[in-house]
């Protein structure tokens, strides 16, 4: 089993959005094909995926975090993180991975989480940062955007809540001791 197929089983949801994230790591926005970044290590890969959406959350209401937490059993937590290989038909030791983190969006006002997808859209067009909204399996609603640097975050919509899942552009796979390890929860600045 994948990391990526975990992370969908995790999430309780059989969202194609995060499979398309994670398995077409090695194009930009403008659909240009890009090569792994040599010198990107999974730590910065993660800071970086961490820093985007910190940076996302900001324009959400007061009280509006990330967390790894479960909404269907509070116990269990999603996986901190993980690589999966960027071609999916080369698994050999040699192969770029991409890491890739899934988060459910919370509020201390639970209510607020349906109308959470606008303002993360109106931020993402802001920045100048492409998108595109699609249906999703099931009755979630998708919004996929790729960042300039080849970050991806996609925002999944469904009913009883939502997620934001991101992942780093393609680096070389790193040595097999070295695990990420994401806050289990992450809160506005």
């Amino acid at each position: 089993m994948t990391n990526a197929t975990r992370r969908r089983k995790a999430l309780g949801m059989s969202s194609i959005a995060v499979a398309i994230l994670l398995s077409a790591c090695t194009t930009t926005e403008n659909g240009k094909v890009m090569e792994a970044n040599l010198s990107l290590t999974l730590m910065q890969a993660q800071a970086k995926v961490i820093e985007y959406m910190t940076d996302t959350i900001t324009v959400l209401p007061p009280g509006a975090y990330l967390t790894r937490y479960s909404e269907l059993n509070q116990k269990v937590t999603l996986d901190p993180g993980g690589t999966v290989p960027c071609n999916d038909s080369n698994l050999s030791k040699d192969t770029s991975v991409d890491y890739g983190v899934t988060y459910f969006l919370t509020s201390t006002e639970t209510a607020d989480i349906p109308g959470f997808g606008d303002p993360i859209r109106n931020l993402w067009t802001e920045r100048g940062w492409k998108f595109r909204t699609y249906d999703s399996a099931g009755d979630s609603t998708s919004t996929e955007t790729i960042l300039p640097d080849g970050y991806r975050m996609v925002l999944e919509e469904y009913a009883r809540g939502a997620s934001l899942t991101g992942s780093s552009p393609c680096f070389p796979r790193p040595d097999a001791s070295d695990r990420p390890n994401a806050p289990v929860q992450i809160d506005q600045p």
